[in-house]
């Protein structure tokens, strides 16, 4: 005889298995069956278990009606976060249903014989037996199934390549920090991408009529954002920090006052003060529910000022600005007659009910809008950015310099950033469910150990207080995170206490990730 207890902690065991394993595999190969004979996908395999548990603890055991399709659990598919968050719900309920149980008595009802149950079932104590003999079988399935997958498509290990974020790491240390994904690319990227490399078309590029990019640009943001640039007002450049180094030198002269809310990406703060422009910082400020800044001091802050680079959904606190900011944003900005530069490169990683504005929208005729494909759908590599450039004179001053002055993105990255904005919406929805589970731990994370932190509604970074810089939790939990003095580099705005973690990565290395760092992140006492 077990206590419920026990019995939980064994029905957990293999329910945390099976989860990890789908975890680690996400939405492309959870969701494929290895060439073994009846083999199943990991996601079909997990969900039908969660079917076995509700049917058999719950109508069998708390007498729930329960309406079952066995054959569609082994056929379903669908992204793994919204899976894994059904998982939670099931255990909750096999936890009450299993200590409301009368072990003695017998079933409430009579199992269903196209269940394939085993005869002689007359108690709920072999009911609950059952479904633990069931999570334990299919446990075993679903190693075999992970093993089988991965040698069918071995991964690339992280740090081979030439990526930055794992490859620039010690052996063993993690890697959070700068933003890229670890989650792949979508299938239409990578298909013209090897497309273009069986071709070998890397002569010099020709585009017929107007450059497919722009216009792919226009009808993403029509799509998405509700906004629909001309694309005669826009630009290819190859990333925001040139489009960010160009404006500068378009709009302001040595002295002059740029405006930007700090915490702010420091690659931005160097590139402002290496040009000799002044920085004015617009602080972020925590209000006990939400970073926000003063809006009231707007007016009087921006004075001197020419232009204003806003960072929206903002990094690193993720947040993304509402009506009432933006618009008092737009009112200083003709008060001091600013050319506004709107970086909307997280704009599609916005979270529910939270809703990205373009700037230009409030603002038209002085917006400059800067963004990319590239970190939505993880291929910053590649370099390919668009700059809507709306004001008159910039463009003006943009058409009259030497023409080979900027560069040209190339054919690639030209390839994927179409391939991303014609052809991959699923994929980033999916990505974005992933992203959301994510968020989901590190605030839960975050609450458990007594961390300083506000979820993010944009953007897949977590900007979190610390007491220890990042260099030291680096040095002490293997984990490499983005140190925040460098967000407040070049003004009198402090954020040393801070530190800036990546999540877009699989749900084993967060656990990991957040595991090694949980002894040094609470707050001292």
């Amino acid at each position: 005889m077990i206590t419920v207890d026990e019995y939980l902690l064994y029905t957990d065991r293999a329910l945390d298995g099976m989860t990890r394993i789908v975890g680690e595999l996400g939405d492309d190969l959870a969701n494929r069956r290895p060439a073994l004979p009846g083999a199943n996908t990991p996601y079909g395999l997990l969900t039908h278990c969660l079917g076995v548990v509700e049917y058999w603890a719950g109508s069998l055991v708390a007498g729930r009606p329960i309406e079952r399709d066995r054959d569609a659990e082994f056929t379903s598919r669908g992204p793994v976060a919204g899976l894994l968050a059904r998982v939670a719900e099931v255990r909750a309920q096999l936890a009450a249903d299993a200590r409301g149980a009368t072990p003695g008595d017998p079933p409430r009802g009579t199992p269903d014989p196209r269940f394939l149950g085993p005869d002689g079932i007359g108690t709920q104590g072999a009911v609950l037996q059952h479904v633990y003999e069931e999570l334990c079988q299919h446990h075993g399935q679903m190693e075999v199934l992970r093993d089988a997958l991965l040698a069918e498509h071995p991964a690339r290990p992280l740090g081979e390549g030439h990526g930055v974020k794992w490859g620039s790491l010690p052996a063993g240390t993690l890697g959070a920090w700068v933003a890229d994904m670890d989650l792949g690319i979508a299938a239409p990227i990578k298909r013209r991408l090897l497309e273009t490399v069986r071709r070998e078309d890397f002569g010099y590029p020709f585009w017929p009529g107007a450059d497919p990019v722009l216009r792919e640009f226009s009808a993403w943001m029509g799509s998405r954002h509700g906004w629909e640039p001309d694309p005669g007002q826009s630009r290819v450049f190859t990333d925001l920090l040139q489009i960010l180094q160009v404006v500068v030198e378009h709009t302001t002269e040595p002295g002059d006052g740029v405006a930007i809310h700090v915490p702010a990406y420091p690659p931005f703060l160097a590139s402002i003060a290496r040009a000799g422009r002044r920085i004015v910082p617009i602080p972020m400020l925590h209000n006990g529910q939400r970073w926000t800044f003063d809006t009231d001091a707007l007016a009087s802050r921006l004075a001197g000022c020419r232009l204003l680079v806003l960072v929206n959904p903002h990094n690193p606190t993720g947040r993304v600005f509402d009506a009432a900011e933006l618009d008092a944003l737009a009112a200083a900005a003709d008060l001091h007659d600013l050319v506004v530069l709107s970086d909307e490169i997280h704009a599609d990683l916005a979270y529910a009910p939270h809703r990205h504005v373009p700037f230009a929208t409030l603002a038209p005729a002085r917006t400059i809008t800067a963004t990319s494909a590239t970190k939505a759908f993880n291929i910053a590599g590649l370099r390919l950015a668009v700059a809507h450039v709306a004001p008159p004179a910039v463009r003006a001053s943009l058409d009259a310099a030497p023409l080979d002055v900027f560069g040209t993105p190339s054919i690639l990255s030209r390839v994927a950033t179409l391939a991303a904005w014609q052809e991959s919406s699923a994929w980033l929805d999916e990505v974005r469910s992933t992203l959301a589970a994510n968020r989901a731990t590190v605030t839960s994370w975050a609450a458990s150990a007594g961390v300083p932190f506000t979820p993010p509604e944009a953007t897949y970074l977590a900007w979190l207080a610390s007491p220890h810089p990042a260099g030291a939790l680096e040095r002490a939990a293997l984990v490499k995170l983005s140190e925040g003095a460098e967000f407040s580099q070049a003004t009198d705005v402090d954020t040393a206490s801070f530190v800036r973690l990546n999540f877009a990565t699989t749900p084993e290395i967060l656990h990991d990730i957040l595991t090694r760092l949980t002894p040094w992140m609470a707050p001292p006492r």
